[in-house]
């Protein structure tokens, strides 16, 4: 059985995130997170168009090429792992810190599992594609050189795009073969943990702690990153 993505944010760390004084809430209704999603369509159906996700879908996803997709995803959960702990060692105490070691523990422990699964001892011994080695660098520059609330933005992407592929798939389908048990463990259409996240990053962007522009940017890159890492596997 598959463990289930730490793409899905755990109730326990969003709590922990949420663990804030009504100054955090934002000062307007504008959704600024809304936004960026709508700014990304075009990213985001490039995701669902990839030889990986409607190979998923349509259960014919040839077997070498789910391996070679999943044990580079191993590697990006560990270094994705490393840019959390980054982050929050960066960021001063409070709750945006206790979530980001909290998430940084549920990658490590979900990355384990994958590296158990497919017998990888040494993440370092894996070569990674040249799109999935693109995104680990997007996140961790991110995580090394801006503020934390930026590492929020940066996660957002990912974790709202799974579930809404998944959305997209069970409405054609709901057998998906041999990728059932994955499929549900990653594409979960009924996750709506993503929106606790964005609760935080529109409080900090009504409150003028997130630049607009700049978090386009990252959301973008990252959107991005997501749809070329999917696409780069044949079917």
């Amino acid at each position: 059985m598959w463990k289930v993505s730490p793409r899905c944010v755990s109730g326990a760390a969003v709590s922990k995130l949420l663990q804030c004084t009504l100054s955090d809430k934002p000062c307007n209704d504008y959704d600024f997170c809304e936004w960026l999603w709508t700014e990304t369509k075009d990213t985001r159906m490039k995701a669902l168009n990839t030889n990986f996700v409607q190979g998923v879908k349509d259960g014919m996803l040839h077997p070498t090429s789910f391996g070679a997709y999943t044990v580079q995803d191993a590697v990006y959960c560990q270094k994705a792992q490393e840019s959390l702990s980054v982050a929050a060692k960066r960021d001063k105490m409070g709750p945006l810190k206790i979530f980001l070691e909290h998430e940084s523990t549920d990658y490590k422990s979900y990355y384990e599992d994958l590296f158990d699964k497919w017998h990888i001892r040494d993440g370092k011994a894996i070569d990674l594609g040249k799109e999935c080695q693109e995104y680990v660098d997007i996140v961790a520059d991110v995580a090394s050189n801006d503020d934390a609330y930026y590492m929020l933005v940066a996660l957002i992407p990912c974790g709202r795009l799974w579930p809404w592929l998944g959305q997209q798939l069970t409405a054609a389908k709901h057998d998906f073969g041999a990728y059932t048990d994955w499929f549900k463990a990653n594409f979960d259409p009924s996750y709506e943990g993503y929106k606790k996240l964005e609760v935080r990053v529109n409080a900090a962007f009504s409150k003028q702690e997130i630049d607009k522009e700049k978090a386009l940017g990252i959301y973008s890159k990252c959107m991005n990153g997501e749809a070329n890492f999917f696409g780069s596997v044949p079917i």
